[in-house]
């Protein structure tokens, strides 16, 4: 199932509208690929002559969020991030503490180790948040100059 499906149905099962702009919104963030927080979205939707207000914006980030197909991510630099949540491989973020980069961070002991606790545990696991704060390789190197 397409994303658009996907938030379509969802959107009918909650009995709320599906407009033109909640679906610009979700078209956008579509075609971006990397993480994202709201004022940038609302900038490219700005440059693209799209008009819709940052209110609408947030709110259908958090119908995206609601229906599974967005993650949210907070970070201590107190800016909501988000990535797509649909076909995404187990991974973990590092976030820069000085230019506030997110590197995704993936390895197959991720899912082993999600394994292992639910069977340890007695656990379903339905989502999880693992995030590595520290200073990246550009800042490192710029620091020591």
């Amino acid at each position: 199932m397409d994303a658009q499906h996907t938030f379509r149905s969802f959107l009918s099962k909650q009995h709320l509208k599906i407009t033109p702009e909640r679906l610009t919104v979700l078209n956008e963030i579509l075609q971006c690929h990397k993480h994202f927080d709201p004022d940038s979205l609302f900038l490219r939707l700005k440059a693209q002559s799209k008009k819709i207000s940052r209110a609408t914006i947030y709110r259908t980030l958090d119908l995206l969020v609601e229906s599974g197909l967005l993650k949210k991510l907070n970070f201590t630099d107190q800016n909501a991030r988000y990535e797509m949540n649909m076909d995404v491989r187990i991974h973990d973020h590092f976030f820069c503490i000085s230019c506030g980069k997110i590197i995704e961070l993936y390895d197959e002991s991720l899912q082993l180790i999600h394994q292992r606790f639910a069977s340890k545990y007695n656990l379903k696991i339905d989502d999880y948040t693992h995030q590595l704060y520290g200073t990246c390789p550009q800042c490192r190197n710029s620091e020591s100059r």
